[in-house]
């Protein structure tokens, strides 16, 4: 009789611990439109070096729609981006959606030498 009810106290304990287990797996599960919320919201992030007198890499090329995110490395003195056709900018950071397609040139946001105005990269949005 003990034997028996060993055995069947195992058993529940199997099965209430696997209901707890299959519970914690499914209840933290990703569903599709959760991937699709995500897709959607991701962040296209570019770390761009600032240098007297350019940048590296100097071409960022992103799609329309896309978020994107440009952190700005200035390496040797305060120079920052502006895409003027875009009405961006900033000394650090970029934030912003790809909304117009085209080529757009970027130049340093801050005067920072004889060679500041040959200071220049692209963005380019398909």
């Amino acid at each position: 009789m003990n034997k028996t009810l060993v055995v069947i106290g195992i058993i529940v304990l199997l099965l209430v611990g696997g209901i707890f287990a299959l519970k914690s797996f499914t209840g933290n599960s990703v569903k599709e439109s959760d991937v699709k919320y995500l897709k959607e919201n991701d962040v296209k992030e570019f770390q761009v070096k600032a240098f007297k007198f350019g940048y590296s890499p100097d071409v960022i090329e992103v799609n329309k729609g896309d978020k994107v995110k440009i952190i700005v490395e200035n390496t040797d003195a305060l120079h920052g981006m502006r895409i003027p056709d875009l009405g961006i900018k900033g000394n650090e950071v970029l934030e912003f959606t790809a909304d117009k397609q085209g080529e757009f040139i970027w130049s340093c946001n801050n005067m920072c030498g004889e060679g500041h105005r040959e200071m220049q990269g692209k963005l380019i949005v398909k």
